[in-house]
């Protein structure tokens, strides 16, 4: 039996409260009707009836225009008490879509997904190394209108950029390793080339944190997720009840520009001994290729590293146990500031197993007071899919169909600023 949420409750009765129009009502009852089928997946009227706390009548009412507009759709017969039968529902799986696209350093991806958030023919396409930000986005507009070409409805277009990425103005103030991208407007410029589909834009640490929580965090109880992105570049994102916390400007959560060595190199945003420019897995194949062995040679990819590692190379070995000591001191830093319940630490370093994190946690015990430590669970994503791809389609599907938190808080912070 599905409990009846107090939260459902109170956003049930909002609209009474603030005195909307029929309009009004309507429209919010059908966030709380997609909200509630968003959180429990397939189900009948009944279940959002008991979850939202709208009789079944109004969600009735509710789910007739989201089946016209193909928004949802009937998925077969449920019994029910008494012998009963009713019919479940769910998003649909065909029809509409919603695209995203990823940039990183050196490649970016693109996928469609479903209402369902089931992706649609993944790819991913090399970036050669110096090439012009013009060149790079050529490339990307003219695959992303190959896929629009190619699907029957686009809802919405989700961009996720490597950071630091100033969220509320849609701007890249750095991509470390990537100085192409320096004063390029990417954002203002896919939206030029795309007038007439919505188009939103979010830090790549970020989407994947929404990913982790929905998968992960949510489902183990946990209340405050700090996300680790540990790839191409370093970066994270704080997920507190289900919300990131973006910050002042959405730059909250630039974990690969903390630092860790206050008399270190200087990084190109200005700081000095950044994490990111010991930990960032183009750091670590840099290391390892100027010690060139047989195995590992001046040639050696992530995946001959991953390889290495496993088979206890010395070489490999000793690199990527420095690299766990720099994360190690990052995530002590963030236990710290923001107490955490669980950390996830993903993206390609998680391709590293156990040793890697069995690495991480023993420092990250040294450092922290035992009670603290005890207190916070450790541990790789478990996740194959893209957590990026799929989490800025959870963003441009909240803003979109869930009147998300994010969109209220951009208004807010737009009406007084």
């Amino acid at each position: 039996m599905l409990e009846i949420s107090a939260t459902w409750r109170v956003r049930a009765m909002r609209a009474t409260q603030k005195g909307l129009s029929i309009e009004g009502v309507q429209g919010h009852n059908r966030q709380v009707i997609l909200k509630a089928l968003h959180d429990l997946g397939t189900c009948s009227r009944k279940d959002i009836s008991v979850v939202s706390g709208l009789d079944q009548a109004t969600v009735t009412r509710a789910i007739g225009p989201l089946l016209d507009d193909g928004i949802v759709e009937e998925v077969g017969l449920v019994k029910g008490g008494r012998g009963r039968r009713s019919i479940n529902l769910d998003f649909s799986a065909g029809g509409r879509h919603i695209l995203c696209l990823r940039l990183q350093r050196r490649s970016f991806s693109i996928a469609g997904f479903n209402l369902r958030g089931e992706p649609v023919e993944p790819e991913e396409f090399p970036i050669p190394r110096g090439q012009p930000a013009a060149s790079t986005f050529s490339d990307i507009a003219d695959a992303l209108e190959r896929r629009v070409a190619g699907l029957q409805q686009i809802d919405g277009i989700g961009i996720a950029v490597p950071g630091p990425f100033l969220e509320r103005d849609e701007r890249v103030i750095l991509i470390t390793e990537s100085p192409e991208w320096q004063g390029f407007d990417l954002i203002p410029e896919l939206r030029a080339r795309f007038p007439n589909i919505p188009l939103h834009s979010t830090h790549d640490a970020k989407a994947a944190a929404l990913t982790e929580w929905r998968h992960t965090a949510h489902k183990n109880g946990a209340k405050v997720l700090l996300y680790v992105s540990a790839g191409q570049g370093i970066g994270s994102a704080l997920v507190v009840g289900g919300e990131v916390y973006r910050g002042a400007l959405g730059l909250a959560g630039e974990m690969g520009h903390m630092s860790i060595k206050v008399d270190g190199p200087q990084c190109k945003c200005g700081n000095t001994g950044c994490l990111e420019i010991f930990a960032s897995r183009i750091a670590l194949l840099r290391a390892i290729r100027e010690r060139a062995t047989a195995r590992l040679t001046s040639e050696a990819t992530f995946s001959d590293v991953v390889a290495a590692y496993a088979d206890s190379d010395p070489v490999a070995t000793e690199e990527v146990n420095k690299v766990a000591r720099y994360l190690a001191q990052g995530i002590t830093n963030c236990i710290n500031f923001a107490n955490p319940d669980l950390i996830v630490i993903g993206d390609e370093y998680a391709l590293l197993g156990e040793p890697f994190l069995d690495a991480i946690k023993r420092q990250v015990e040294k450092a922290v007071l035992p009670s603290v430590y005890r207190s916070v669970v450790i541990e790789l994503s478990n996740l194959t899919e893209d957590t990026v791809l799929k989490g800025t389609f959870l963003d441009v599907f909240s803003q979109t169909y869930l009147g998300s938190a994010r969109e209220t808080q951009d208004k807010a912070t737009n009406d007084t600023g």
